[in-house]
């Protein structure tokens, strides 16, 4: 429905009419982000009426309930247009990108702020908001790691235990995460959650349930363009017929290689994941899928991985060749020595 000045159409008559306070009071404040944002690009009267700040805190509180953190409220209300800017930040695709070609410094990201929110059934289960400072020798040089449950911090969920293989079916398609990492200096946020599982392994030596949420992000390393991993894992565990408890959750971040990388790295990517620009909105029904970036990335670590293997095997097999010759050589110069 467009409401292009001047011309004339029904719809644009309809809203015309209506006074201006009752659709800002009885429809906007009735919708969720992604309505308000899609009603907003409509004409320019709804741009103007859903550009009001209480709507987008309403919209980010009943879509990040950890919003409400008074830290993580004064934080977003320092970026350039407050919660509407934050929830375009932290709601949109994670195919983030960037044509920035300027040198990434560490320095100018001090401190990172996550914001994480874990349901079940669309019910909410786990909320919480850390911190980490991102400046110390320690958070530079070691491996890069967010932990946001303590050991003795487990949470409890509706889930029962134990858990079979339709039990992690189910935990797949009915669990929701969402890890913002908020950067408070440069005023971007960004969800390096894929929001859906992409990948649940159930250990049965220990008997817990690791699932993985994982978002591929792009990165410089050296002077070669690499892929990196960053990966939410949720793990659960429980007693015989209890509740399964979330034992701990933590953000980590690899390279191609499977390795992990330390803090200095990963906060190089995550800035230049940051400064770009955002895919689309996150829509399932569009077909967005995160496993479809999860899966590609898996391939090509196993192809990577498969190549590096026939390398060593090559270079194994030119050492055995160059020993066996000298060796033939040294013997041959001992007969003839002789």
């Amino acid at each position: 429905m467009a409401c292009t000045p001047g011309e004339i159409t029904t719809a644009a008559t309809t809203i015309s009419a209506v006074h201006p306070d009752v659709i800002l009071t009885h429809i906007l404040t009735r919708l969720d982000g992604a309505a308000l944002a899609s009603a907003a690009s409509t004409c320019s009267q709804l741009r103007a009426l859903s550009s009001h700040e209480h709507l987008w805190v309403n919209a980010c509180h009943s879509t990040w309930p950890s919003t409400r953190v008074p830290r993580v409220r004064h934080v977003i209300s320092t970026f350039p247009n407050g919660f509407r800017s934050f929830f375009a930040d932290s709601f949109t695709g994670s195919r983030h990108s960037t044509t920035a070609t300027a040198p990434i410094n560490p320095d100018h990201t001090p401190e990172l702020i996550s914001a994480v929110d874990l349901f079940h059934r669309q019910r909410l289960v786990f909320s919480n908001v850390l911190e980490t400072e991102t400046g110390t020798g320690w958070f530079r040089c070691s491996p890069f790691r967010v932990d946001m449950v303590g050991p003795k911090d487990a949470v409890r969920t509706p889930v029962k235990y134990p858990v079979d293989e339709d039990t992690c079916r189910d935990l797949s398609e009915e669990l929701r995460l969402s890890w913002i990492v908020i950067d408070p200096a440069g005023r971007r946020a960004m969800n390096v959650s894929s929001w859906k599982a992409v990948s649940v392994r159930r250990h049965w030596l220990i008997r817990e349930v690791e699932v993985q949420f994982g978002t591929v992000v792009s990165g410089e390393r050296g002077t070669a363009s690499e892929a990196a991993l960053c990966s939410a894992v949720v793990t659960w565990g429980g007693a015989e017929g209890g509740e399964m408890h979330v034992r701990e959750m933590s953000l980590q971040m690899e390279d191609m290689d499977g390795i992990q990388l330390n803090g200095r790295d990963s906060l190089v990517i995550l800035q230049r994941a940051l400064e770009g620009k955002r895919g689309r909105a996150r829509n399932e029904d569009e077909g967005y899928s995160y496993s479809n970036g999860y899966r590609e990335f898996m391939k090509r670590k196993k192809e990577r991985k498969v190549k590096k293997v026939k390398a060593e095997e090559k270079l194994d097999m030119i050492c055995i060749v160059l020993v066996a010759f000298t060796f033939a050589c040294l013997f041959g110069l001992f007969v003839f020595c002789r």
